[in-house]
Formats: C-alpha cells, structure tokens, sequence
C-alpha cells in the first residue's frame, strides 16, 4: 500500500511541476543550463560515433584487399627457334601459375585485374648468330628495349615495377626488326602484385 501512495504522490508532483512549467515563459533549458551542455555532449558523441564507423569500414575494406589472393603469373615460351617479326608479341604458352587469372597464354598479354602496383620480370634467349631487341610494353606503350647479342645463349633480360590501372595490359612485344628467338623453356615471363 505504502508504494501505491509513493507512485500517487510521483505523479501529482509531476502533474504540478508540468503544469508551473507549461505557465511560465521560461523553457526548460534556461531554467536548467546544465541541459544545454548535456544536449552539447550528446551532439559531439554522436559525430564522433560516426567518425568513427567511417573508419572502421574503411579499415574493413582494407583487410580485405589485403586478405584476397593477389594476382600473379609464370608462364614459359616452349617453342623451338622461332622467327619473330616486327611488332609479333611473344606467347608465353605454357602456364605455371596464374593466381587471378590475369595472363592469357592466347594473347601473350598479362591483364591487370585491379589497380596497384606490379613486378614483372622475364628473359628471351637469342638464337645465333642473331641478335635480338625487344620490348616489354604497357597498354600500347614501349618501357623499355633490352638487348641479347648473338652469341650463344645470349638473352634479354629485364625487371619492372609499374603502377598499372584495372585493365592495363603488360606484354613483350618484337620491335622493327626480324630476329630470331629461342624458346625450349628457356624463356619466361612472370609478374605478381606487390
């Protein structure tokens, strides 16, 4: 019985005060300052809560790049010698590894499947008493012509690192020239995502 009359006198108080309140011009908060910094607070701790939800996803997002395979490829040129014209691009046809799937062996062409930033290596072994100039090409555009002379078992080398967009293309390429090349699995192409 004791809680009923506590409850009854909680809510005629209530009743009272609500009403006083309701009759005098003064709001709330300038009677009770104390609710302006309150309601200050609770206005900062919720951009800061979002803040910190945008990072936290941005965080997600890069772990799972990180997490996800990154591209990479060997491939080996099997042919015997071969005679390469101006312009052929060599066909690196028998596949090693192709994490992501980015080299086709059809088209001798790596593809990179997203944005980053790549290394790419590879040697071509010259026949004698030929020389032999290449290219190593990104989206139509020659990076570099390294040479092997002809003597035997000369080859051309090279390394790259490239910043290469989703959809570029990375390949070796013949320049102006007709030459002759070997394959016999002595010739290869690779390249991975760092």
């Amino acid at each position: 019985m004791g809680l009923l009359v506590h409850i009854f006198v909680a809510i005629v108080a209530l009743n009272l005060f609500g009403r006083a309140a309701l009759q005098t011009e003064q709001s709330v908060l300038d009677r009770f300052p104390e609710f302006n910094s309150l309601k200050q607070n609770c206005e900062n701790l919720k951009r800061s809560y979002q803040t910190i939800q945008s990072d936290l996803a941005t965080v997600k997002s890069k772990l799972q790049s990180f997490s996800a395979p990154r591209p990479a490829f060997l491939a080996i040129w099997t042919a015997n010698t071969v005679t390469l014209r101006s312009n052929d691009i060599i066909k690196f046809n028998h596949i090693v590894t192709n994490v992501g799937n980015g080299y086709s062996s059809g088209t001798g062409k790596f593809k990179a499947p997203k944005q980053g930033t790549y290394f790419f290596g590879g040697t071509v072994v010259s026949a004698p008493p030929n020389a032999l100039s290449m290219m190593l090409m990104k989206s139509g555009t020659s990076i570099m012509i390294p040479y092997a002379s002809g003597t035997q078992g000369d080859s051309y080398t090279f390394t790259a690192v490239l910043q290469l967009n989703a959809g570029d293309t990375v390949y070796v390429q013949k320049d102006n020239r007709v030459e002759e090349a070997y394959g016999r699995y002595h010739s290869t192409f690779s390249g991975f995502m760092l």
